[in-house]
Parts: C-alpha cells; sequence; structure tokens
C-alpha cells in the first residue's frame, strides 16, 4: 500500500530508488548483489546514485524482483485517462513532453521510455488539467468510473477495473487458488488468459472475472454443459 501511495504522489525516479533501499535493508543485501540478482548488472544501483534514468521496462523488471506492482501499465492507463478526460489530443500531449507528436502512437506500441520522460509527462498531464479532471483521472486508476468522452482522436480512457492487471499472487488470492497451481494452469492452458511483459506475467482482471463466471455451477449435479431452456 505505501509504494502504491508513492507512485501516486512522488517522482517515480525517487520511488524506484525508495523502494530499492528499503528492500536491501531489509534483506540485508548489498547493493552490486541486488543489482546482480535483479538484472544481472552488479552496477545498477551505483548508477542510479550517479543520477542514471532507467527505461520503464528495465524500472519494472526491478519492481516484479522486489514483489511490487510494475510502474508501465500504471504509467499507461494514467496517459489514456489524461487523454480522455481532458480531451487532450494524444499529437499535442506528445509534442509538450517530448517534442514528437508521435510519443503516444509509440508508448502504446510498446516504447519503454526513462523514467525522467515519464516524470516530466506526469508533471505535464498535472499541469494541463484542472483539479476536477485529474481527480476523475485518478479515479479512473483507482477502478472507479471517470465519465470520460472520447476526443475524436482514437484516445479512450481504461476507466474501470476490468483493465487492472494482476500479478499472479493477487490472482490467486481473488479465486483462492495457489499461485502454484495458477503456474500450472499457463502451461496447460485451463487457467485464465494472460499476458507476458518481458519475464513478468499479468492478468486482466476482467479475463480473470470471465473465466471464473466460466465456472459457476448450480448444484453439485452441475457440469457446467447444461443450458437454461428459451
Amino acid at each position: 500500500m505505501l509504494f502504491r501511495l508513492l507512485v501516486a504522489v512522488m517522482n517515480w525516479e525517487r520511488t524506484l530508488r525508495f523502494a530499492i533501499d528499503a528492500f536491501i535493508r531489509r534483506r540485508g543485501m548489498t547493493r552490486t548483489a541486488f543489482g546482480e540478482a535483479a538484472l544481472g548488472d552488479p552496477s545498477f544501483v551505483a548508477s542510479l546514485a550517479l543520477g542514471r534514468s532507467p527505461q520503464l521496462n528495465t524500472a519494472d523488471r526491478v519492481l516484479d524482483f522486489m514483489g511490487l506492482e510494475p510502474m508501465g501499465p500504471v504509467f499507461r492507463r494514467e496517459v489514456e485517462a489524461f487523454l480522455a478526460v481532458t480531451r487532450v489530443k494524444s499529437s499535442e500531449f506528445g509534442r509538450g513532453v517530448t517534442g514528437s507528436p508521435s510519443f503516444v502512437t509509440q508508448l502504446r506500441h510498446g516504447a519503454s521510455p526513462r523514467l525522467s520522460t515519464v516524470d516530466k509527462a506526469r508533471a505535464w498531464m498535472r499541469k494541463h488539467s484542472s483539479e476536477a479532471e485529474w481527480r476523475a483521472v485518478r479515479a479512473a486508476l483507482s477502478g472507479h468510473e471517470a465519465q470520460p468522452q472520447g476526443n475524436g482522436n482514437g484516445d479512450h480512457a481504461m476507466a474501470d477495473n476490468s483493465h487492472h492487471y494482476m500479478n499472479t499472487r493477487e490472482v490467486a488470492a481473488l479465486l483462492g487458488l495457489s499461485p502454484r497451481t495458477l503456474d500450472r494452469y499457463r502451461v496447460s492452458g485451463d487457467g485464465p488468459a494472460f499476458h507476458k511483459f518481458g519475464n513478468r506475467v499479468r492478468y486482466l482482471r476482467a479475463d480473470v472475472e470471465a473465466w471464473a463466471s466460466k465456472r459457476r455451477r448450480q448444484s453439485t449435479s452441475d457440469d457446467g454443459f447444461s443450458q437454461d431452456a428459451p
């Protein structure tokens, strides 16, 4: 919960360093050992201290190693919610943040900006939205209806929790299964649909709920194949 709060209110570069420092202290690790274990790069933490800004997908690999929620999906949802709520054109947003009108298009196709660029984008969004609009953006990220309007530029908000990405532990807790069972299901194809972001596995809540609804039974004799008469 503390990490999610920091992600919501703090500069993400500082948040990442804070999370790493806390993890290292808690585990009694050295900085070089952490970098080697998380990324195969023993100099990673030292380079952060010297001002290096990692790419978003690199930060997500580190967060995944620490068992924390990745920033990438959060940032992408935040951008989409901002565009939908404020009706700012994606090209205008891109020019304002990086000088490139195609920034959002590249982001949607998997581009991984540096955290310094992400922080710049988040500051730009806050500056160019009213208090009410920003509350609507935050509500969308919290899984509540933000009542967005399309901006005519192909921009749509992810405004409900059906678009919330969940890790294996969260899905296991929701379904009352063990993470190991979900691991087996991914191999056998018996479980919910999932996504792969690098070496990370994530589930859309909508996919999990759809999978669970297919297993609804009326009685112990219900095999799940019978249907109500018309």
